[in-house]
């Protein structure tokens, strides 16, 4: 039987909420599915469980590895795609029982290289729906895809800055569902080298390629927001150099492509932004007030982060955002890093 859907899913570690996962996909209401999964060296029971359950359901396959982090899980499981379309779901997350089914008929019968749809955040105690976009369904072709979806993906521009908090709302492989014929030779780029925002350079180049995109308001994927490692994030002493190289790759992108000036000034705007990410990561470090402060002082007079910033019009930013950055652009760096801290433990407490 050759599928109409394979899910990916990279495994590492999440023994407490893998079979979770994998019994809302064996589940599944559309039965045409393969379920690929990568373990990546996982040290508990995960690969455990994957075996138990690829005994029970041959359209589990399942893929051992060392630990070489989701990137290259997820391309030696794009190795083993056969469906007509795939998707991505993460090992602690799950799907609606109707997601597959509902999906698939939207994508055929409208002829979409790309489907997305919402999601819910769950925190144990509660659940939030987020809505991607504010409308209940939509369908781009070429040029839209390039002008709404493509370019957001650089970076804000104009009153787009109004939601700043929005910035990477849109940058996820996982709650959509892509053309494999299309898409399937795309790799993702190493976590390991770029820091972080592999997802959306994979989307960068998957979008640039896609013809007709549509969005529908369902929040089939539930995305947990409470397991062991969401609440705290180790200290990344190097991630500031691997910024650069992702900074890198993207301005290469809007030169090879011809891009031009608002896929320009975009950038700018998302490199300016990740001042706020970038100092939260140095609140994860060990310092205190004023080493912390000199921490942030030395990244702000990086030319890279000072021009972004010297740019960056806060008009329409909330009031507390205009706060943050005109702190940042003032480098007033001791009273930013303090700024961090609270926030850090209000984002951690109020979870």
């Amino acid at each position: 039987m050759k599928p109409l859907i394979s899910i990916i899913i990279p495994v590492y570690n999440v023994e407490k909420y893998l079979r979770r996962c994998l019994e809302s996909l064996i589940n599944q209401s559309l039965s045409k599915i393969e379920i690929i999964c990568v373990n990546d060296g996982s040290k508990d029971n995960s690969l455990k469980i994957l075996k138990e359950y690829a005994l029970k359901d041959e359209r589990i396959i399942v893929v051992d590895q060392q630990n070489q982090g989701v990137s290259i899980a997820r391309n030696n499981a794009l190795k083993y795609v056969r469906g007509e379309f795939y998707m991505f779901v993460d090992s602690d997350d799950w799907l609606d029982r109707e997601t597959c089914e509902i999906t698939y008929n939207y994508a055929t019968l409208n002829h979409a290289d790309c489907l997305m749809f919402s999601y819910t955040k769950e925190f144990g105690n509660h659940s939030v729906i987020n809505h991607i976009f504010d409308r209940d369904y939509f369908i781009w072709d070429k040029e839209e895809v390039q002008r709404r979806l493509h370019r957001r993906l650089f970076g804000p521009i104009e009153d787009e800055l109004s939601k700043p908090q929005d910035l990477d709302i849109m940058v996820t492989p996982c709650m959509q569902l892509f053309r494999t014929e299309k898409f399937v030779h795309i790799p993702f780029m190493d976590i390991r080298e770029i820091g972080t925002f592999e997802d959306g350079l994979y989307q960068i180049i998957l979008y640039k390629n896609c013809d007709r995109f549509m969005y529908i308001d369902k929040p089939y994927y539930h995305y947990l927001r409470i397991n062991d490692s969401s609440l705290t994030t180790a200290y990344n002493p190097h991630l500031l150099c691997l910024w650069e190289k992702l900074y890198n790759y993207m301005e290469k992108y809007i030169k090879e492509w011809n891009l031009g000036d608002k896929y320009e000034q975009a950038l700018q705007n998302r490199i300016a932004l990740s001042v706020l990410g970038a100092g939260i990561n140095i609140t994860h470090s060990k310092d205190g007030l004023m080493s912390g402060g000199r921490h942030i002082k030395k990244m702000l007079k990086n030319n890279r982060y000072r021009n972004a910033l010297l740019q960056l019009d806060i008009t329409a930013m909330p009031f507390p955002w205009k706060v943050f950055f005109f702190l940042a652009k003032h480098m007033m760096a001791t009273s930013l890093f303090a700024m961090m801290k609270i926030i850090e433990y209000i984002r951690i407490h109020k979870q």
